[in-house]
């Protein structure tokens, strides 16, 4: 991922954070800083999830209890 300069409008520089030549993202220097930090929080946070083992069952089962019927 790339941060570039994109212009300046209202005497705000805009960049534009790309990835393989497309835009994904468009802020100041700062949004975009936030932006990637977030975002590489959020792969992480995916690629530990895929590494985690699947749960035992592939169907939730639903459990009832039962009640004492008292005479």
């Amino acid at each position: 991922m790339d941060v570039r300069f994109l212009c300046i409008e209202g005497g705000r520089k805009y960049y534009a954070v790309v990835v393989s030549g497309e835009q994904i993202f468009l802020g100041t220097r700062g949004e975009c800083a936030r932006f990637l930090k977030i975002h590489e929080e959020k792969v992480a946070t995916d690629h530990l999830d895929a590494l985690r083992n699947p749960r035992s069952r592939s169907v939730p089962v639903r459990t009832y209890r039962q009640t004492r019927i008292r005479a």
